[in-house]
């Protein structure tokens, strides 16, 4: 188990809104407050008036204000189909997606036939990780209106989360025939495509997606993130590049062009890149990780260590941390401590054919040939192609007074296409 370079590290997806209420000029909502405040004084009981004034608060995104107004509209008028679905989307907005879905429903058990009811509460089941009760709220939002693009992107998010990718993106390409110039769908159908690894069809996606809207800085990043997987470095430079004209505090823009420049051997400006997404976001797990890998690859190996160990602190459940620093310890002959890291790399990955390989090569250093062939015998178990390992546990049992079991191991390394065992069996094996 291995982590070389970050694939893909931000994702977004592009939905859509919730309504297809458009955003009011701030001036007109706040004049629509006043005009309503007027009417509710002089008729408190206008349901009516009070839900226009939950509406322009909502619009001036004022969610507590426009609760309080929905709250009173449906206390006059309890089966205020539009009150209820507007409430629900406010405490979508404040994360009461319980509450949300709430309202959906009890909108849906007044008029069953109203799509945007289903569609709204598939999003908040969605918000709360439940995307198969989700499906079947966009499953009957699109049979009672088939029509709407909105309806087969969010249904396709919400397969792709499912990993139906094939389904996924046919309700993207449904969603194109809609609406032809919906960038959203053809990006996210081009992620669905990434996520298949169909990295050229996915770069024709994101090009449609650019070309509708150019001035979106996540369409070149994922753009970016194809061609790299295509050994496209250079073209995926220069997207990453381009998105960073866009938004320069993409730190994941940073740390994408700087895995790109490692592909390409640059390991300094693997550095400085990774450097800037660290600026951004000093949280940023992954960018130590690569900035310890370029460490290593420049033979900085205390720099690799530091790296790895903040990489370890804000990810302590991942075996590679641990694997990487107790490699690095071993560069530098500290054999003694790279032990521990890669007990732990083991402990959570017992499968770490890897770890085990380097866990035998720093006891053999400190001359534990029994617990080196120990390790060797279990790197062999996980991987019996591996003719290193058998090399490097030949080298273990001769110096165990193995002789004969050594050159046993040196002939099936050589078997396997070890060039560093037939030295060893030429020196070794009279």
């Amino acid at each position: 188990m291995k982590k070389l370079t970050l694939l893909v590290l931000l994702c977004p997806l592009f939905g859509n809104a919730q309504t297809a209420t458009p955003n009011a000029d701030s001036a007109k909502a706040v004049s629509t407050i006043k005009y309503y405040t007027k009417q509710i004084a002089q008729t408190p009981k206008d349901a009516t008036a009070f839900f226009k004034r939950a509406s322009a608060q909502r619009k001036l995104e004022n969610n507590k204000a426009a609760l309080e107004d929905y709250d009173a509209a449906i206390a006059l008028n309890p089966k205020y189909e539009d009150a209820l679905i507007e409430r629900g989307l406010v405490k979508d907005a404040l994360e009461d997606y319980k509450g949300a879905i709430a309202d959906y429903t009890l909108a849906i058990t007044n008029n069953p036939k109203r799509a945007i009811s289903y569609y709204n509460r598939g999003l908040a089941k969605r918000h709360m990780d439940d995307d198969k009760a989700a499906l079947l709220d966009f499953n009957t939002a699109i049979d009672l209106n088939p029509k709407d693009d909105d309806f087969f992107n969010e249904r396709g998010i919400t397969k792709k989360r499912l990993e139906d990718y094939d389904g996924a993106i046919a309700d993207y390409t449904r969603s194109i025939a809609l609406s032809p110039t919906a960038a959203g769908a053809y990006y996210n159908r081009g992620y669905a495509k990434s996520l298949q690894k169909k990295y050229a069809a996915a770069i024709e996606d994101y090009n449609q997606s650019i070309k509708i809207t150019p001035n979106d800085p996540d369409g070149y990043y994922m753009r970016g993130n194809a061609k790299r997987n295509l050994d496209q470095y250079e073209s995926a430079i220069e997207d990453y590049t381009q998105t960073l004209k866009l938004d320069p505090k993409y730190a994941e823009a940073y740390n994408s062009r700087g895995v790109t420049k490692y592909n390409l051997k640059d390991y300094k400006g693997e550095i400085e890149d990774v450097n800037k997404a660290l600026e951004i976001d000093p949280k940023y797990d992954i960018a130590y990780y690569n900035r310890g890998l370029a460490n290593d690859a420049l033979n900085n190996y205390n720099e690799s260590v530091d790296d790895y160990s903040q990489f370890i602190a804000l990810s302590p459940k991942d075996p590679d941390g641990y694997f990487k620093r107790g490699t690095a310890r071993i560069n530098l002959e500290d054999y003694e401590n790279s032990i521990p890291d890669l007990n732990k790399a083991i402990e959570l990955d017992p499968k770490y054919t890897d770890a085990y390989f380097n866990r035998g090569l720093a006891k053999r250093y400190l001359e534990d040939f029994t617990g080196a062939i120990i390790d060797y015998n279990k790197a062999i178990e996980l991987d019996p192609k591996d003719g290193d390992a058998f090399n490097s546990r030949g080298v273990a049992k001769h110096y165990a007074g193995d002789d004969k079991g050594a050159c046993i191991d040196f002939k099936k390394a050589i078997d396997l296409g070890n060039k560093y065992a037939i030295e060893n069996q030429t020196k070794f094996c009279k």
